[in-house]
Parts: C-alpha cells; structure tokens; sequence
C-alpha cells in the first residue's frame, strides 16, 4: 500500500504544528507561574533583612524591637541585585 506526497506531507505539518502548539501551552503556563509566585531573590531578601533586624535587636538587647522589626522585615522589596549579594554602600 502505497502512501501519496500529500498524505505524508500533511501527517509532518501536523506533527509540527502540533510541537508549536504544545511549546506555546508550555510557556504561557510558566509566565503564569511566574506571575503568582514570588521569585526566589525577594525571598532571599526578605530572610536576610529578618537575620540582620535580629541581630541589631539582639546587639542592642531589645527584644521589643527585634518583634516588630521582624513584622517589618517581610514588607522589603528589592530594588537591585547589588543589595542581594550585600555590595550595596550604605549612605554613612
């Protein structure tokens, strides 16, 4: 039995359109994932402002300021990848 061109060239555009159509399924399905969840570097961020309000509350023996300084603590947001890896100057 013998398959005609235009048979076999359907089957391959199919095939193709099918593979493009599951990678954009793909991507949009992670850009919405993206989307909702926080990114790993906020969170980073955030744990680090709670360790370093910590120890300036434990340094300075306060334990009322080490409380509401760590509530605080999560409303950081991070404006640049200098402030992640802790290269940031402050402004002393």
């Amino acid at each position: 039995m013998l398959l005609d061109i235009g048979t076999v060239l359907g089957g391959i555009g199919l095939a193709v359109v099918a593979f493009l159509v599951v990678c954009l399924v793909c991507v949009v399905i992670l850009r919405l994932l993206a989307a909702i969840l926080p990114s790993y570097e906020d969170r980073d961020a955030v744990a680090a402002a709670r360790k370093e309000l910590k120890a300036r509350a434990d340094a300075e023996g306060s334990e009322e300021l080490a409380d509401a300084d760590a509530d605080t603590a999560t409303e950081v947001s991070v404006s640049g990848p200098e402030e992640i890896g802790g290269t940031a100057q402050s402004p002393d």
